[in-house]
């Protein structure tokens, strides 16, 4: 039996994975996001969670053996959980380096790892004093336990600096959780890639390796899209090794990763780590169509069909196809009226799919964090260039208006 903690985001795709392979599990929500009574998932039994020893008194009564994250909000309470049920699971005394992203490169400090400078704060004149003495900018400002790009900002000057901290500081975050402070981080110039694994018994298994194309949109950076890497050279190899020690560090054991490491001049310089699944949605058939396997249905295999799992150590990494997957935005926020860029987008040669999309008359907000808010698109094909090509074109229908038609008067 396995426990899926608060199953959101690409969490929903992980309870498909493990429903088709017929799997005994349920799912685990706190009070304030339990499902609605009818909109359950079938017959999959929910647990509601109020008190942790509560909670592990239930799970353990059912069976449970195995407890997974199935969201960024239920990476914590599914630790706390294992660590109660006494069941395999991440190392606990490294919790916090795996969720606070200041903790999580004091822990790389620690292990001798290549970091970014990083420091949190809490107070106007402290960022003051610190931004001082590293006397160097540009300078990322974010939240310490968010994502999706939340709060982020890259910012030039200690006046841009000081009026980001502001912005976000005692505010809730994406998380619903409020900003005590911020973690200030030194600009790390590179390409960024995403390195996303699925560990066994603290064995990391590289599921995917993409590279990301980041615009920086009034001093925040926006993701647009992100390509796989079908043959990794020998700086992404290195990157892959450099993320599997970074890994190691922060205690992983078991489950999914979505590793985000910048490659610099200076070597793999690690952004962050979520202990969970990349979001906000994975398909099953493009990912199957592009790598033979999504990584919802790698953690079902690695819980469920272990011997399996563990050959894939044995096989090289190098998916047929290329995949990419667009965080598609509209040109500003406003009342959706029209998606007819959509019949464009479906001829470019490698479409796939599209998903999420936002209906005509939605209200469009943040159209700048990765959140999957205005819809995501799919391409695959075993030509990288073509891909490249497609999105080129994509990317001039976001930002000429064509794609989305939004009437800014209902924001």
């Amino acid at each position: 039996m396995i426990a899926l903690v608060i199953p959101a985001s690409s969490g929903v795709q992980l309870a498909d994975a493990l429903q088709e392979e017929g799997a005994a599990f349920v799912e685990v929500y706190p009070e304030d996001r339990a499902p609605a009574a009818g909109a359950r998932r079938g017959e999959v039994k929910t647990v509601v969670h109020s008190d942790l020893d509560a909670t592990a008194d239930q799970l353990r009564a059912l069976g449970v053996r195995t407890v997974v994250a199935g969201s960024e909000f239920g990476v914590t309470l599914a630790d706390e959980l294992a660590e109660r049920l006494g069941l395999p699971y991440h190392d606990h005394g490294r919790r916090a380096a795996r969720r606070d992203k200041y903790a999580m490169q004091q822990a790389l400090a620690r292990a001798g790892l290549p970091h970014a400078r990083s420091q949190v704060v809490h107070g106007e004149e402290e960022l003051r004093e610190l931004l001082g003495r590293w006397a160097s900018y540009p300078v990322v400002i974010k939240p310490f336990n968010s994502a999706g790009s939340d709060g982020c900002r890259i910012c030039a000057t200690q006046d841009e600096a000081l009026a980001t901290y502001r912005a976000i500081a005692g505010r809730r975050n994406l998380l619903g959780e409020i900003n005590e402070g911020v973690l200030a981080q030194e600009f790390l110039a590179g390409s960024q890639y995403i390195v996303n694994t699925v560990s066994m018994d603290g064995r990391h298994l590289l599921a995917e390796l993409y590279a990301e194309r980041i615009d920086r949109v009034e001093g925040s950076p926006v993701l647009r899209h992100i390509v796989s890497r079908t043959t990794p050279d020998e700086r992404e190899q290195e990157l892959v090794e450099y993320t599997g020690r970074c890994l190691d560090a922060l205690g992983f054991r078991d489950g999914a990763a979505h590793t985000e490491v910048m490659l610099t001049a200076d070597g793999p310089r690690l952004v962050e780590v979520n202990s969970r699944l990349m979001g906000p949605y994975l398909s099953a058939d493009a990912y199957h169509c592009a790598f033979g396997y999504s990584s919802p249905h790698l953690v079902a295999e690695r819980f469920l069909r272990p011997d399996d799992f563990h050959n894939r150590f044995d096989l090289p990494y190098g998916p047929a196809r290329t995949l990419a997957m667009v965080f598609l935005r509209a040109p500003r926020p406003g009342v959706l009226t029209s998606l007819d860029g959509l019949r464009t987008v479906r001829r470019l040669p490698g479409f796939h799919s599209v998903a999420q999309l936002p209906r005509v008359s939605d209200m469009l907000r943040d159209t700048q964090l990765t959140t999957g808010s205005c819809g995501i698109a799919f391409f695959v094909h075993e030509d990288a260039e073509l891909v490249e090509h497609s999105l080129a074109v994509l990317h001039e229908l976001e930002d000429s208006g064509a794609l989305f038609q939004v009437d800014e008067a209902g924001a």
